[in-house]
């Protein structure tokens, strides 16, 4: 199969780069800088492409140059992604909209400039077409201060439902894949995000920021599980449409059956014992 991956240059996306490289596919990788791409660009069935997905020149640029191939587009994976948190009373408008351009409509643009290349291969008889996005436990149930984040993912399950509902007729599928917390770069990251806080009645956050994220990461899965669960729903011709994929996940599925009263008070209670879910 040939493949469009977006956001290959490190976590979820070079683990799962890997796994289809190393199960035989073809994959296009973006990235945003060349020097990413630079070990997987070693693999022969790996092609490293340059794009911003809140830039849609790029992304045009991209399906080009898939196009320009010959060969036709099996699947796309959006896994392109930012996380960005801060009380929502405090968050700087940049930052939240970002968080959208990148998650939400970023994803939606590679979607729209992709599709007439999965209909073109159904066109020509090609079955098992389809989109992952990969989407966030946060999808399903929104935690304190990663409120937009969460806005984002709950938004990508919205998209992808929709694009599955719409495209039917059409014979493409279109599935989301929802890590939990996972062992990536991007928790490092969360703890330099505490502008928002400081000078704030929100400072007293600060001082459990990084034992919360420090035990979120310890307790997440690795990327390259969530790499597995995305090549299995790439490779099944009916993969279950939402995959929640997580240590307990069941305990998610649960927690969104309690009254709201209920879920926060858990979570708050979660907040102050350093624990994710």
């Amino acid at each position: 199969m040939n493949i469009l991956l977006t956001g290959t240059s490190s976590g979820i996306g070079q683990a799962t780069a890997q796994l289809l490289l190393d199960a035989g596919h073809r994959v296009y990788g973006t990235v945003r800088k060349r020097a990413d791409a630079e070990q997987l660009s070693l693999h022969p069935a790996f092609t490293a492409l340059i794009m911003d997905v809140t830039d849609r020149s790029s992304i045009v640029a991209v399906m080009d140059t898939i196009r320009a191939s010959g060969e036709p587009l099996h699947a796309i994976i959006n896994n392109s992604g930012v996380a960005l948190s801060g009380p929502l009373e405090t968050l700087p408008e940049s930052d939240y909209r970002h968080q959208f351009d990148v998650n939400v409509f970023g994803l939606l643009a590679v979607c729209q400039e992709a599709l007439p290349l999965l209909h073109d291969a159904r066109a020509a008889g090609l079955t098992n077409v389809k989109i992952v996005n990969v989407s966030s436990v946060s999808g399903y149930i929104t935690s304190m201060f990663t409120s937009m984040y969460s806005a984002s993912k709950f938004a990508v399950e919205a998209i992808t439902d929709g694009l599955r509902r719409e495209l039917v007729p059409f014979g493409i599928d279109a599935i989301s894949v929802a890590p939990g917390p996972v062992k990536t770069p991007i928790w490092d990251k969360a703890k330099t995000q505490t502008k928002p806080y400081e000078g704030t009645r929100y400072e007293y956050v600060l001082e459990k920021l990084g034992p919360y994220t420090d035990a979120a990461a310890a307790s997440g899965i690795t990327p390259e599980q969530v790499a597995t669960v995305i090549l299995k729903a790439v490779e099944t011709e009916r993969p279950r449409p939402d995959q929640l994929v997580m240590n307990k996940s069941w305990l998610i599925r649960l927690v969104m059956l309690l009254p709201k009263r209920v879920q926060d008070k858990m979570l708050l209670k979660n907040l102050d014992g350093n624990k994710r879910y």
